[in-house]
């Protein structure tokens, strides 16, 4: 890959990564990354517990 290309890539993968950033609830503010909801200890251990949830379903399935 030439240096052009490579940095076309990085540029779509950093502004697709901050889009879903932003679907998420983090917005970036002054540089930073701001938390959303969906970061919180609480909603990642309600969210393991519905994938692993689903994962089980799936597999019996």
């Amino acid at each position: 890959m030439t240096t052009a290309a490579i940095q076309a890539r990085h540029l779509t993968l950093a502004r697709l990564e901050r889009a879903a950033g932003e679907s998420f609830g983090c917005v970036e503010e002054g540089g930073g990354i701001v938390r959303g909801a969906f970061v919180t200890p609480t909603s990642l251990a309600l969210m393991t517990l519905v994938a692993a949830t689903a994962a089980t379903i799936g597999y019996l399935v």
